[in-house]
């Protein structure tokens, strides 16, 4: 049996719709022997479980299914991590796609270097618009590089730009919170303590689609699972609390950048939506609660726009929201 250099997670949960746009673009090339396709219905109340077992019996070389009750996304990359059999692993959503021929790349890149973490850029593509967005980082190519050289620079590499050592996850003993939205967060952050060696391509992999209806980053959705973002943060935070005399400065002040970015999300979820009395105490209640639990974090977002909500004026949260959607049509009018 031909060794496993990587394993493709799939996360499918009501994915009917998009699978057919998937799965084939990860195994129409020749390394497809040495590729893992684990995809894991998670509960799907569609046909995306027959169509997943459609492909597993046209590949049964590569593609293999698991169908499992609704856990989450994380409870998806948790299961993942534990029966992966290739050595390095990637996420690849449901609703989502990969360039054919640059994974094909990827996959002789792995099979022949030994870097912790490999960095690929990756398409943001925009439905509405009709077309992608490059996202790459501005660090040296094709070579292994020590983390703790580049991380003050680095961009935070998203879930979908990373390729992790699959042992990486699994001795370490890595998990993800599940049944819950936003956990690719820790999913960019818990591995980086152990990440040492780097290695970044210059051809992209992964197209990421944006603008359904149905994303957790749609404003709507965002305000909806409000709760769930802000316990994503408070796990980011203890996470930092408990690891930081043991980080390297590099990795202590990526992670720090990142989870700055959280905080400030959860306040524009708020910022975003509708101004009400109660959107209005629960979002000092966060705030008070940022301040008990974390003083350093709540210091340093102490900027605009965060900083005109803590003026106590009443009308600072109906300011800022009107702002907000001012912004917004200016930039659509763009």
């Amino acid at each position: 049996m031909t060794e496993k250099i990587l394993t493709i997670i799939v996360p499918s949960y009501n994915t009917e719709n998009y699978i057919d746009d998937c799965i084939p673009t990860m195994l129409e090339h020749s390394r497809r022997e040495e590729l893992e396709i684990l995809a894991i219905n998670d509960g799907s109340k569609d046909h995306t479980l027959t169509k997943l077992r459609k492909y597993e019996s046209e590949y049964p070389e590569s593609m293999r299914v698991i169908d499992k009750s609704n856990g989450g996304h994380g409870s998806v990359l948790n299961l993942g991590v534990k029966i992966a059999a290739g050595k390095y692993m990637k996420v690849v959503d449901g609703d989502d796609w990969v360039d054919t021929k640059n994974l094909e790349k990827l996959i002789d890149v792995l099979k022949n270097v030994d870097a912790d973490m490999v960095i690929s850029p990756l398409i943001k593509f925009y439905i509405d618009k009709g077309k992608g967005v490059q996202h790459s980082f501005q660090i040296e190519k094709g070579r292994n590089l020590q983390f703790d050289e580049i991380g003050n620079h680095l961009d935070e590499v998203e879930i979908h730009a990373a390729t992790y050592k699959t042992a990486l996850f699994r001795d370490n003993g890595i998990r993800i919170r599940e049944k819950c939205y936003y956990d690719d967060t820790e999913y960019n952050i818990f591995p980086i303590p152990y990440v040492n060696t780097v290695y970044a391509t210059e051809e992209p992999i992964y197209y990421y689609r944006i603008g359904t209806q149905e994303q957790s980053i749609n404003p709507k959705k965002a305000f909806q699972n409000r709760k769930m973002h802000q316990r994503i943060v408070e796990d980011c935070l203890q996470f930092y609390d408990e690891n930081k005399k043991q980080l390297t400065k590099s990795k202590r002040e990526y992670i720090k950048r990142i989870i700055y970015k959280r905080v400030r999300t959860q306040y524009m979820i708020y910022i975003k939506n509708d101004v009400t009395e109660n959107n209005c105490g629960e979002l000092m209640e966060w705030d008070l609660r940022l301040m008990q639990i974390s003083p350093d974090f709540y210091q340093n977002t102490n900027t605009f726009p965060i900083k005109f909500l803590r003026s106590k004026k009443k009308s600072a949260y109906s300011i800022l929201h009107i702002l907000y959607y001012a912004y917004e049509k200016l930039l659509k009018r763009k």
